[in-house]
């Protein structure tokens, strides 16, 4: 009886996790003016320490599929990375929990001359975004390169898409214990950075079916046992 019971209850969330489309869940809309991270001081993003900015979702549950963020080099050379936390559970500096429980680490993501934008792809499993995370990146061996700054939350395509937001500041990490981070802002700017967010989206009217389909599989259980 529990055996046939758990297996319905996979089912139901097998099914409810299956995903409609791949879509943007948090874009920003616009480009700025400026670029933050040039120089080798901790205060501009660099020695290897992070920057980047917390987004909000509606809902715990999407499935993390890529993210591209554009930057700008002097020069070519040395390489950035992207890491993805978890806010949940972390120390509240400043009013905010920290980022806390690293989900994901994408390296050596080339660094090229000029202004760019950097794609990363992901189709290795299913990272489920929690509800609110962090991205932030790291440039490392290059002084001359720096994050785009963005505009305000995009709503194209919301709400069914692009449901994520993000406050008028961004994380800097400030040194390499847990609690080294900081809450920083930009100057006339919104926080954000010029970056887009894509992930497989959950369609209801899929976990609806999931539900019913875990009422039908226990209803059978249930009734064979009897």
């Amino acid at each position: 009886m529990a055996s046939k019971l758990k297996y319905g209850f996979v089912a139901a969330l097998a099914l409810g996790a299956s995903s409609a489309f791949a879509g943007t869940i948090f874009s920003t809309a616009g480009n700025g003016t400026g670029y933050v991270g040039y120089g080798t001081s901790v205060t501009d993003g660099h020695q290897g320490l992070e920057f980047g900015d917390e987004v909000v979702l509606p809902t715990a549950g999407y499935v993390f599929t890529g993210l591209t963020f554009d930057y700008i080099a002097v020069s070519a050379g040395g390489t950035a990375t992207l890491n993805i936390y978890d806010n949940a559970g972390g120390t509240v500096i400043q009013g905010s929990a920290r980022p806390n429980t690293l989900l994901a680490t994408f390296f050596n993501i080339p660094i090229n001359e000029g202004e760019n934008t950097a794609t990363i792809s992901y189709s290795g499993g299913a990272l489920i975004l929690p509800e609110r995370f962090t991205y932030t990146i790291s440039f490392n061996g290059n002084s001359t390169a720096g994050l785009a700054v963005g505009g305000s939350t995009s709503t194209v395509g919301s709400p069914h898409e692009n449901v994520g937001s993000s406050g008028s500041d961004y994380w800097q990490r400030t040194g390499t214990g847990a609690d080294d981070w900081a809450l920083n802002g930009i100057s006339g700017n919104y926080g954000n950075f010029k970056v887009t967010v894509t992930a497989n989206v959950p369609e209801p009217t899929t976990v609806a079916l999931g539900v019913v389909g875990a009422a039908v599989l226990v209803g059978a259980s249930l009734r064979r046992r009897r």
